[in-house]
């Protein structure tokens, strides 16, 4: 089953500030050179690639790394990027407990918005969404809301895959990261940031920025992000946030074949006696009617 990413590629090509057809190309050939210890698939589409090359702003060695860092960590962090159905059990206390939006609008920076704990399973699926059909992007902005987060919240997150989330987060997210910044504060702030903080390196920790409950956001309007590309509880004019939820819901359950087909993929490129434990591990995973 091929990996279908809904984005244009002629297009997505056409509106990139950095695009070279020859270093692209050189990136194409070295994926078909590797040998299956470094977990690339050989059939990676333009689509794929076109995205790391992007997130590398088109540096050849920087694109290649971030590709190899990319299948590494998936393949070794199984527990968020495998099984990823919303009807998967260990998926659903995070979509019953967190809310998850994809913003739509005409900011400069493709904003998402993340109810819930930094470093959750889910984030990177809802990621993943937004790459399949909105493609390479001149940057990203994360929104981060914290109201309702609470001390129990950080027990679903095992230390091993916080770890994993930030290095794919820092190391071989396929994506421009602008900025992250976190809304609606809570007084558990301290802790997280004492349970996170060693995984960050200064540059990501100099990105985020934080707002608490009563401040003034106007700045962020007219700087950040617009308030076209908000819901209503940040000031925004978009519908409201469990609208916006329902139909990320909704997306994520259209876009179960790609999650699907995209695991098999890196199945397929795994050594021969890993991959054989894998797709053993797929089939018991599938829903059998």
């Amino acid at each position: 089953m091929p990996v279908e990413l809904e984005y244009d590629y002629d297009a997505a090509v056409a509106s990139m500030d950095i695009f070279s057809q020859a270093d692209f190309d050189i990136i194409k050939e070295w994926t078909q050179k590797l040998d299956k210890s470094k977990y690339v698939p050989k059939d990676l589409s333009d689509k794929q690639l076109l995205l790391f090359y992007n997130a590398c702003y088109g540096e050849v060695e920087k694109t290649k790394m971030c590709i190899e860092k990319y299948y590494n960590l998936r393949k070794n962090t199984p527990e968020i990027f495998d099984n990823r159905v919303l009807s998967a059990d260990d998926l659903q206390p995070s979509t019953e407990a967190f809310m998850f939006d994809i913003l739509a609008g005409n900011a400069p920076v493709a904003p998402l918005v993340l109810h819930g704990v930094v470093g959750g399973g889910d984030h990177h699926q809802i990621l993943d969404a937004c790459l399949s059909k909105r493609g390479p992007q001149p940057g990203h902005i994360f929104l981060f809301d914290m109201q309702g987060v609470k001390l129990g919240h950080l027990t679903r997150v095992s230390l091993s895959s916080l770890r994993k989330f930030f290095q794919y987060v820092q190391e071989a997210m396929p994506v421009r990261m602008r900025a992250i910044h976190v809304f609606n504060t809570e007084p558990i702030l301290d802790k997280l940031l004492m349970l996170i903080r060693p995984f960050m390196d200064k540059k990501f920790f100099d990105m985020i920025k934080f707002h608490h409950k009563n401040e003034d956001l106007e700045k962020f309007y007219e700087t950040i992000v617009p308030r076209c590309a908000l819901p209503p509880n940040y000031g925004g004019s978009l519908p409201d946030t469990q609208t916006l939820h329902k139909k990320c819901m909704q997306t994520l359950k259209s876009l179960e074949p790609y999650f699907r087909a995209e695991e098999e993929q890196r199945i397929n490129a795994l050594p021969d006696k890993k991959r054989e434990k894998a797709m053993e591990k797929a089939f018991k995973n599938l829903d059998i009617d």
